[in-house]
């Protein structure tokens, strides 16, 4: 009988082992730390540079002109109302101080106005309206003067140089400035100002 049971005894279960789980943790926490240091690469890189405005003339009309062709008496006085243009292209506000706009001729002064400062906010533009008188009595060149006033076209050049700071998420503050650089043409017959380009 006790050779019996042993027949119909099983033998004994080999031992199971359970694979050791693996902690993750450290895994988890590094991706994270990847993540986050990509994400403020491209903060950094888009939002925390700051560029230069752009600033340029949008706009030139005439207001008042009176001229003479005089060979030997010729000269010139207008009144130009010009539009100014600050673009910031920061994600911050940009505040900049009061400049001079001046307006040449062939090199020479002819006019020169100041242009108030302000405040453009993040990814705005700002326009600014000036009025500046120009004249031909600082002009000593009268032969190159009188020729351009007989073909009834005289070129300008403007030029302002806008300098302020630049506030990023209220905690970076960059000192930015921008160069105008601006030619146009003063048709006298049509009383008009053509062929502004700005760089």
């Amino acid at each position: 009988m006790f050779a019996k049971d042993r027949r119909l005894a099983r033998p004994p279960a080999p031992p199971v082992f359970k694979p050791r789980r693996v902690n993750k943790c450290p895994v988890y926490i590094l991706a994270s730390v990847v993540v986050l240091g990509a994400v403020a690469l491209v903060f950094s890189l888009i939002v925390l540079r700051p560029s230069d405005p752009e600033f340029e003339l949008s706009d030139v009309s005439v207001k008042l002109l009176n001229y003479t062709r005089d060979d030997t008496a010729a000269w010139l006085d207008a009144t130009l109302d010009a539009r100014a243009a600050v673009k910031n292209t920061n994600f911050g506000r940009f505040e900049f101080g009061s400049c001079n706009l001046t307006v040449s001729y062939n090199g020479t002064l002819v006019g020169e106005k100041e242009l108030g400062g302000g405040t453009v906010w993040s990814r705005e533009t700002k326009y600014v309206d000036v009025t500046v008188r120009v004249g031909s009595s600082s002009i000593s060149d009268l032969n190159n003067f009188s020729s351009d006033m007989s073909d009834n076209v005289l070129e300008l050049t403007s030029y302002a140089e806008l300098r302020g700071w630049v506030h990023l998420i209220k905690i970076v503050k960059r000192r930015l400035k921008s160069e105008m650089n601006c030619t146009m043409s003063l048709d006298l017959s049509n009383r008009t100002v053509q062929d502004l380009i700005c760089r």
